[in-house]
């Protein structure tokens, strides 16, 4: 019986151990909170909602398979990108924070085009620059910051499974050599 429950106890220590230094995984999802520092809404908060793609070529990294912003206003309410790129924007799993471009377009209320370019910078805190180009050809330019705030959901790495894996096996050998 003891041996059982230190098998046990140890799977367990070690799935929670797992779990404390895994790093980001695909299809995790993350929140940033962000604020206009400069432009025309100034104060204006929202937030970003983002899923990790496939791990980029530089070790920490990962490409975004999808990027929502939302915003605290009436900002941009009808601007659902017609068109979105995503692969200049990568997500460091050290600072939890994303750098890089994206660009795209959307609609105006009018039905006419408007191109964009989201700069994001992940620095000490991170910071973003928004370029929008309206169908005139004017550029209005909006900046801001933001901060990384939650992981809303996350995908199990193979090696937290393996273990918890492990460990129901070597409780199910204890189990068995008991009865025996």
């Amino acid at each position: 019986m003891r041996t059982s429950i230190g098998t046990a106890a140890a799977g367990v220590m070690m799935l929670f151990a797992a779990q404390a230094y895994a790093s980001a995984t695909p299809g995790e999802q993350f929140v940033f909170d962000w604020t206009e520092t400069s432009g025309s809404h100034v104060g204006l908060t929202g937030t970003v909602d983002f899923t990790l793609g496939a791990a980029a070529s530089m070790p920490g990294f990962f490409t975004l398979a999808s990027f929502t912003v939302t915003q605290s206003g009436g900002f941009c309410g009808i601007c659902t990108p017609v068109t979105e790129n995503l692969s200049g924007e990568l997500f460091d799993s050290t600072t939890g924070g994303v750098q890089g471009d994206v660009t795209g377009s959307y609609l105006n209320k009018k039905g006419k085009t408007h191109t964009f370019d989201l700069t994001t910078m992940d620095l000490p805190r991170g910071t973003w620059t928004f370029n929008d180009t309206g169908p005139g050809g004017v550029t209005t330019v909006t900046m801001g910051d933001y901060k990384t705030t939650a992981t809303k959901t996350s995908v199990p790495e193979p090696a937290t499974l393996s273990l918890l894996g492990l460990g129901l096996a070597g409780v199910g050998l204890m189990r068995r050599r008991k009865k025996n």
